[in-house]
């Protein structure tokens, strides 16, 4: 089944609300937490509709090397239905990178950066920031926040 770009935040804010007196406990920890928040989102969808395509790590660049986060949707003949989200999860680790790491990510979803079969696709970055001032940097670089309580804020930006 597809999912369209607003029922993935609206499924992001729900997972949030659920783990939102959890997330203290994962941007300290060394190594970081975005591995963990790409399966845990997944897994929460999938737990939702079982029948939603979503793919991990999966390869759309032309950059072989390189791999989106998530991808929904791919089975979905019609490349405009596809949507692939890049994440950047804040830790102490890369506190000071985070916002590039953001920026990074939108400059790699460019359309002319992505395979053939994907150009066309939705794309979009989703931030989870411990800072203030990286929670108002994604919104003054018009990242919509879809979750924030005391200790972390949710930015997802929709690019194409």
């Amino acid at each position: 089944m597809n999912i369209t770009f607003d029922q993935f935040a609206g499924l992001v804010t729900e997972w949030a609300n659920g783990k939102s007196a959890q997330f203290k406990f994962y941007y300290p920890l060394k190594g970081g937490w975005e591995a963990w928040t790409q399966a845990e989102v997944a897994a929460y969808i999938l737990s939702k509709d079982s029948t939603i395509d979503i793919l991990r790590e999966w390869s759309i660049y032309q950059n072989n090397n390189q791999r989106v986060d998530w991808l929904f949707n791919n089975q979905d003949p019609t490349v405009g239905n596809k949507i692939a989200i890049e994440l950047k999860c804040q830790s102490f680790e890369n506190r000071n990178t985070f916002t590039n790491g953001l920026a990074a990510d939108e400059a790699k979803l460019a359309q002319a950066n992505l395979k053939a079969a994907y150009q066309g696709c939705q794309t979009g970055v989703m931030g989870i920031s411990f800072e203030p001032t990286a929670t108002n940097w994604m919104q003054a670089n018009n990242y919509v926040l879809v979750f924030k309580n005391a200790d972390i804020a949710i930015g997802i930006k929709k690019l194409n």
